[in-house]
């Protein structure tokens, strides 16, 4: 690895230091590695072992420039002397450098970087980037830290530090953006690792894929087309091989992936043309995928409660008729149960044969309340970790901290390193390593291994002086003062946090942020006349709640400034007003929360972002407590809990008990069926949340809550 380091940055000075193109021949003489094995070669007697000796030495040379170019660095082609076309290289600094980034403040006034005068650093552009485009990165960076992708994370983070060079990141005021409760689950760090990797070559692979519909581990070989973000999941978008078709798979349910490693600089297949990302990870309504016949279902939409209004909002209007909706269904078990969760709050009118099918449903599960339950008894083994099969999909544990390994991620601190250092100054050791992202035996690794040389040519001068002492560090250098420009992983993973925070933010914003994403792609590493590819990455990006409301209510999160908000309760016909001091923003399973000590309540409450009508901002501060914690206030990862919360036993049917447990974290019963505890604040939740799964979900206790789902399905059957 040090071999390679060195090998790799040698090579980069001899490039930087040409202004025209250069053979291997001559770029040889000045890699000291290279010129070694040349001359070892030359002193060999045997005409053909000599010939042998230096093709391997050029594949050595290839394999470089191949790995160069993958890393990001855009080593150009160019004819040589003999009519080669491809037979000399070239590294222009202003294609390899960052550009100068000037800073606008809000008041306008210009802050402009510190110059270097020689070396070519002066045929670099400018690019000026103002507070508010600049604040939209640095958040972008944030919420791409919240989803979970190491891979994305450590992109994220090496582009902000490559910008902090020249710009004031680390006093960009955060506005507070959404905390993500990752689902129990979560993928293991070496299946994004994996999954990225055969992307970025667009290669094939396979992997052992829990099929919780066989409760069975089947081996898939795919080609994959992206990794997509949605409902607190990541999936990846392939073509199944053996079943000729695009599928999704839940990254959590994915064991041992490997990489086809067949002609590893070839690509294995071809994303279709007509694939977009974005729109197949779009989200949609379960009842309106499918091949099935569309059917038009009118649904009357009865009461005011909260579920009520925010169904009134979907599907699509009656002339007329206010109170009515239609919906194009075509999976009409899954809009059943839709219409079940609503708990008589949407009735369906017509198709009648779509009304009968209703009252079957409904009848079928008040069939389950006509006698005590079969079983009410505590399930002691529903706190117990996954089952084997869970542990397996998990892959070793996925929370572990995750870092790049190999001569290209030192290559990558190094690059970050020598701008930082290089200023004829000396510098504290921990303070570099840390604006580096690593720590201080790791830094010193990549020092040594970039300077510890043996049987270095006669003559040879170094690109890069290390100067180390003990907990001090500064270098001479008249290359890499400049960090490299981003690469297109770096644009990837920004322009993916400035997608999601669009959706987060007003109308009014996304001007804001377009300009940014338009700014990073002028700094991105490339050859001149490719175009930067699409990117293998989506997440959700639906709209969650008014924008204005949201708007204001991450602008009080950041501010600490109490809020006056108007919220009405899911059981409740009318809204009412409270006075709340905002902590923070969460998302969890698709839905947004406020998590906000509520005056009027005397604690911390849960407010679900979708029943806000209301926010009136108040100039009154307040400080956060010290001893706050999200995870605190949602234990097991639940955006709904409350201190005086009550409790409601669960039987889930074998039909459907497998894909609660993998979301709770549990372990189904011998005979597949699974029984929980959730804390009930509010009845009316627990009556839906049952209804949803239809038949195969019955409340076990408390016997009020049996006798209230009871007296509702009376009703709803009517």
């Amino acid at each position: 690895m040090a071999s390679k380091l060195q090998r790799w940055v040698d090579l980069l000075a001899a490039l930087l230091d040409r202004r025209h193109a250069a053979t291997f021949e001559e770029l040889a003489r000045e890699v000291p590695e290279y010129a070694l094995s040349l001359r070892t070669i030359d002193g060999l007697p045997d005409g053909k072992e000599r010939d042998t000796r230096l093709a391997s030495l050029k594949r050595t040379f290839e394999r470089d420039k191949q790995e160069l170019r993958a890393f990001g660095v855009p080593i150009a082609s160019a004819a040589d002397g003999d009519g080669n076309n491809e037979g000399a290289y070239r590294l222009q600094g202003r294609d390899f450098y960052l550009p100068y980034l000037s800073f606008m403040t809000r008041e306008g006034a210009r802050v402009e970087p510190a110059r270097v005068d020689r070396n070519g650093y002066r045929a670099l552009a400018s690019l000026a980037l103002d507070h508010d485009e600049l604040s939209a990165i640095v958040n972008a960076a944030a919420v791409v830290r919240s989803l979970g992708d190491p891979l994305l994370v450590a992109d994220a983070d090496n582009a902000l530090r490559k910008l902090a060079v020249d710009l004031p990141v680390d006093a960009m005021e955060s506005p507070g953006e959404q905390t993500l409760l990752l689902p129990r689950a979560r993928p293991a760090n070496r299946t994004f690792e994996v999954l990225t990797d055969a992307l970025y070559r667009r290669k094939r692979l396979s992997f052992g894929y829990h099929a919780l519909s066989t409760d069975a581990i089947e081996r898939r070989e795919v080609e994959p087309f992206g990794l997509f973000f949605l409902h607190g999941h990541w999936y990846l978008a392939a073509r199944d091989l053996v079943r000729s078709e695009l599928r999704n798979f839940r990254l959590n349910r994915v064991s041992a992936p490997s990489v086809n490693t067949g002609s590893p600089l070839t690509p294995d297949y071809e994303v279709p043309a007509s694939f977009r990302l974005r729109d197949h990870a779009a989200s949609r309504h379960a009842w309106e995928l499918g091949e099935s016949d569309v059917t038009r279902v009118v649904v009357a939409v009865r009461g005011t409660s909260g579920p009520a209004l925010a169904a009134a909002k979907l599907g699509g209007s009656v002339d007329g008729s206010p109170d009515l909706r239609v919906f194009d269904v075509r999976r009409a078990d899954t809009f059943l149960r839709w219409l079940l969760s609503s708990a008589g709050a949407l009735v369906p009118v017509e198709p009648e044969e779509f009304v009968g099918q209703f009252r079957v449903v409904v009848n079928e599960v008040a069939s389950l309340y006509a006698a005590p339950p079969a079983d009410s008894s505590v399930d002691e083994g529903t706190t117990s970790a996954p089952d084997g099969r869970q542990q397996a999909a998990a892959n070793g544990n996925p929370t572990e901290p995750w870092a790049p390994q190999g001569a290209a991620a030192q290559l990558r601190r190094v690059l970050q390193l020598v701008p930082s250092i290089a200023d004829g100054e000396e510098h504290d050791l921990q303070s570099v390593a840390e604006a580096v992202g690593t720590d201080v035996p790791t830094l010193q690794r990549d020092l040594f291994s970039l300077v510890e040389r043996y049987n270095a040519p006669g003559g040879f001068v170094e690109g890069i002086q290390i100067l180390l002492e003990p907990g001090r560090v500064s270098a001479l250098s008249g290359h890499l003062r400049r960090p490299m420009r981003l690469t297109v992983g770096e644009l990837w993973a920004l322009v993916l946090g400035l997608s999601v925070l669009r959706a987060r933010r007003t109308p009014d914003e996304h001007g804001t942020i377009e300009r940014a994403q338009e700014k990073l792609r002028e700094v991105v590493a490339k050859l001149p006349d490719d175009p930067i590819p699409s990117a293998p990455f989506a997440a959700e990006t639906a709209e969650i709640g008014d924008p204005a409301m949201l708007s204001a209510v991450t602008s009080a999160v950041a501010g600490r400034h109490r809020i006056r908000l108007v919220y009405r309760k899911s059981s409740s016909s009318s809204a009412d007003a409270r006075v709340v001091c905002p902590y923070s923003l969460v998302m969890s399973n698709g839905m947004l929360y406020l998590v906000a000590h509520c005056d009027r309540e005397c604690g911390i409450r849960v407010f679900r972002f979708d029943r806000i009508e209301g926010v009136e901002a108040t100039e009154d501060t307040f400080d956060v407590p010290a001893d706050y914690r999200v995870d605190g206030v949602l234990r097991d990862g639940r955006a709904f809990q409350r201190p005086d919360a009550g409790r409601m036993r669960v039987r889930y049917s074998p039909r459907i008990a497998r894909w609660i447990a993998e979301r709770e974290g549990r372990a189904v019963r011998a005979d597949g069926s699974l029984v929980m505890e959730h804390p009930l604040a509010d009845p009316e939740w627990g009556m839906r949340h049952v209804l949803q799964y239809g038949a195969d979900a019955e409340i076990l206790s408390p016997p009020e809550m049996r006798e209230r789902m009871r007296e509702r399905l009376a009703a709803m059957s009517g």
